[in-house]
């Protein structure tokens, strides 16, 4: 649970820096950067819990 703690966190902390003024160019490219990091941190903190790994077929 602790990575999925985590994980909101710096959900939170994306959704802010999109409130500085910065050209939309350059939140997209931190977004586009960052959110592959987050949805696999998501990712192991379910299966870290006991949930099904259904993104994996191979699983």
């Amino acid at each position: 649970m602790d990575e999925i703690a985590e994980q909101i966190d710096r959900l939170d902390d994306l959704l802010a820096e999109l409130h500085t003024p910065l050209p939309l160019r350059l939140h997209v490219r931190s977004l586009k950067e960052s959110l592959p990091a987050v949805i696999e941190g998501l990712k192991a903190g379910y299966l870290a819990a006991g949930g099904e790994n259904d993104w994996d077929l191979r699983a």
